[in-house]
């Protein structure tokens, strides 16, 4: 007889077997699957990783070029910023100077106008002057006597003047 012991050390071996191939059998079925959506998903982590890398790298080339360049974009602002402040500062200068001789020709013009009106202003006050100091003279002079003489000389002035131009006024008119 075969002890119990010696048929359960029988048994082990089937057992286990049948255990291994059904697990190997499920690992295959649902396990490969698994793995191979796993070692998927990691490539395609990889391949994003990698990616994202090269990204980050070209990025970070064009900050240090567009760190590299910063001295020389700002040396080149300055130097156009100075430049326009020259062109300004020209603009402002000439337009100064044309200012200035707009005023300069505008004052020689009222000077020379000014010196016109006051010859025209002294030559009235003088010929005002002149004819007060006639006037007092002739006032000094003038006697009754000189009045008379004077109104007698105009009158017959007069009468001679009418007559010579009343006669040929009056043949004009016939």
């Amino acid at each position: 007889m075969i002890l119990a012991e010696e048929v359960n050390e029988l048994w082990k071996w089937p057992n286990f077997l049948l255990l291994a191939w059904l697990l190997g059998y499920l690992i295959r079925k649902h396990g490969a699957p698994l793995l191979t959506t796993r070692s998927q998903q990691i490539r395609e982590s990889l391949e994003a990783g990698e990616k994202a890398r090269a990204e980050a790298e070209a990025r970070a080339a064009v900050v240090q070029a567009k760190i590299a360049n910063l001295d020389r974009d700002i040396a080149d602002f300055r130097a156009n910023a100075y430049a326009d402040l020259e062109r300004e500062a020209e603009r402002i200068r000439k337009q100064t100077e044309a200012e200035l001789s707009r005023i300069e020709q505008h004052t020689a013009a009222e000077i020379v106008s000014i010196g016109k009106q006051t010859r025209v202003e002294l030559r009235q006050y003088v010929a005002k002057l002149a004819m007060d100091l006639a006037e007092q003279k002739v006032r000094a002079r003038m006697s009754q006597d000189v009045q008379a003489t004077l109104l007698n000389n105009f009158t017959g002035d007069l009468s001679t003047h009418a007559a010579g131009s009343g006669g040929s006024h009056g043949s004009q008119h016939v």
